[in-house]
């Protein structure tokens, strides 16, 4: 029975994550008045900083720390109203006063251990709402009231229900899981590329290329302000085809709506870089905040420990290996039909900058977002669903794990009952 109640654990956990990413690529976690606040966060840097373009590298890194700041500041603000310390008006002011604790607000990420709740929830969802204030959660002796916080401001005045079917009584929880998932995930972006200046400013060698035969000047070294903004405001408000398309126009140097190959395989590495480090960090913290029961041996550090080895197996393979992430890019852009020189390569003469001769180059027909989503739909639809895709895999890792556990009990029973009828009859 205690591994039973073990494992219904464990797989409530991947199947509670999931349903968070997955209403998030979906935008299904949106509630009235919340984008006006998402769209708050994301132009407060842009206010301060006047220009419209970022022209050096030291302006790019400026630019990005002053928003890195303040969604690092609406991180903890969440944890800590989730966790029901929203009492405490500025939380650096208190620790500083000597009225809040670091490690409370370390708690802050107590409520995650709501979400292995959340797929047992999701079933009872269309059945008429109860009094859940006294039931257990799986067998823990823990009250749903114990993880259900404050409302959450932002939330408040939000008179529409969400379109995933959970009770009203979790709503603001699921709301507030949601708005931290896409809060890591702007955090995880902009770490992403304060450091890659010139990996997004530097053209495709066959944009270089075709500059050359052109006789065309190269184009400046500059990042549009509003380009970046609709990228954070993007990760805080859409779902998965608008986050794509946002990276998409960020990398497209030249305006005309479309990329190389190299580009392409940019703009994916850029946008799915940051969701998967988020779903790593949003697991990783639910794992860490599950209840310990000593007696189900559940939630002890060789159970955590357990978890965090699936999940760091699931997040090395799932996306290169599992999904065959480069062998499919390659598949979308071979298999898109381009309209761009006819979808064919055209060969031609360049001239070296440096010794003036003239090479041959193989100039290969570029990509438009449209063509790209039309083949992404059919053969690369992890893309869409992104944290589905990865809670999938870690389930199956569990359901492997869990499988070769009840094969070895069952071996070590009959090897014991073996030796027993041999003594016996010996």
């Amino acid at each position: 029975a205690t591994d039973v109640v073990s494992e219904k654990l464990d797989l409530n956990l991947s199947d509670g994550c999931g349903l968070v990413f997955s209403s998030v690529d979906s935008r299904l976690d949106l509630m009235e008045g919340f984008s006006s606040r998402a769209v708050e966060i994301s132009s407060q840097a842009s206010e301060k900083f006047k220009k419209d373009t970022l022209q050096t590298e030291r302006e790019f890194t400026a630019y990005v720390d002053a928003n890195a700041s303040i969604i690092e500041d609406e991180i903890i603000k969440v944890e800590a109203r989730l966790a029901g310390l929203d009492k405490i008006v500025s939380l650096k002011r208190a620790s500083e006063m000597g009225t809040l604790e670091s490690a409370e607000i370390g708690r802050g990420k107590a409520f995650l251990r709501w979400v292995t709740e959340f797929a047992r929830v999701e079933e009872k969802g269309k059945e008429e709402e109860k009094d859940l204030s006294d039931k257990e959660v799986e067998g823990l002796e823990l009250q749903i009231e114990d993880f259900v916080p404050p409302a959450y401001e932002e939330f408040m005045d939000a008179k529409k229900s969400t379109n995933v079917s959970v009770p009203k009584a979790t709503s603001d929880i699921f709301h507030g899981l949601c708005l931290y998932y896409r809060l890591l995930t702007a955090r995880n972006a902009l770490e992403e590329i304060k450091g890659k200046w010139e990996y997004i400013v530097t053209e495709a060698d066959m944009d270089v290329d075709r500059r050359a035969l052109e006789n065309v000047a190269a184009p400046t070294k500059v990042i549009d302000k509003n380009q970046l903004d609709a990228v954070i405001k993007s990760i805080l408000v859409e779902g998965s085809h608008e986050r794509l398309k946002v990276w998409w126009e960020l990398l497209d140097r030249d305006g005309d709506g479309m990329l190389e190959e190299e580009e392409m395989n940019k703009v994916v590495e850029l946008y799915q870089s940051p969701i998967k480090s988020a779903i790593n960090e949003f697991t990783v913290a639910a794992i860490s905040n599950l209840p310990e029961d000593k007696v189900k041996k559940i939630g002890t550090k060789a159970h955590k420990k357990y978890l965090n080895k699936l999940l760091k197996r699931t997040m090395s393979r799932c996306y290169e290996i599992e999904q065959e992430a480069p062998h499919r890019l390659r598949c979308v852009y071979a298999w898109a039909d381009k309209a761009h020189q006819d979808n064919k390569f055209s060969a031609v003469h360049v001239s070296d900058d440096i010794s003036g001769r003239k090479r041959y180059v193989e100039l290969l027909p570029k990509i438009s977002y449209e063509e790209f989503i039309d083949v992404q739909k059919s053969q690369f639809e992890f893309l869409d669903k992104i944290g589905e895709g990865y809670m999938k895999s870690l389930r199956e890792e569990m359901w492997v794990k869990q499988g070769l556990r009840r094969q070895n009990k069952e071996l070590v029973w009959q090897c014991a009952g073996f030796f027993v009828v041999v003594s016996l009859i010996d």
